[in-house]
């Protein structure tokens, strides 16, 4: 757990044990393999949705989520590691079944168990601009689920 006297004290810097590199390459490949599924999981809802509007908003947070994947490989290749790239997963196996409000349901679900990974992550004592990157994507979840949730109110109100 990150020590909030030397955070006060040193602002930017760091002082002490940090995870080394290795160890954050493998703390952070599972997080890629998971943002990637849940990008999947985006894109089968953009798919399955034929709400122009709905569409567009789905649409915007993948492109973020995309982005966040970029940043954790790029996390991964500055500590010497090989990032996870999710070649071994298919578009095809992200189907989705049921209503709109069990879909939104389920984005809601796995934005939160990815965004509860993020927080465990950043208990940890990362170097510094690894932390930077965890809490920047830990932010832009939130962003996510704020979003999924009115999504969620409005398909439950034209329903």
């Amino acid at each position: 757990m990150p020590n909030p006297i030397k955070e006060a004290l040193l602002n930017r810097g760091w002082a002490g044990q940090t995870l080394s590199r290795s160890e954050t390459v493998d703390r952070i490949n599972p997080l890629i393999h998971q943002h990637i599924e849940l990008n999947h999981h985006y894109g089968a809802a953009v798919r399955y949705c034929d709400d122009a509007r709905v569409v567009d908003v789905l649409e915007r947070l993948q492109k973020t989520a995309r982005t966040d994947v970029g940043k954790l490989s790029e996390t991964v290749l500055s500590c010497g590691g090989t990032p996870y790239n999710g070649t071994d997963l298919s578009p095809e196996d992200f189907a989705l079944e049921g209503s709109l409000g069990d879909l939104f349901g389920e984005l809601h679900g796995l934005e939160t168990a990815f965004n509860d990974a993020l927080a465990d992550e950043l208990d940890l004592e990362h170097q510094m601009r690894t932390r930077g990157v965890l809490q920047a994507i830990k932010s832009n979840s939130e962003d996510r689920l704020t979003a999924l949730k009115a999504l969620q109110r409005r398909i439950g109100e034209s329903a």
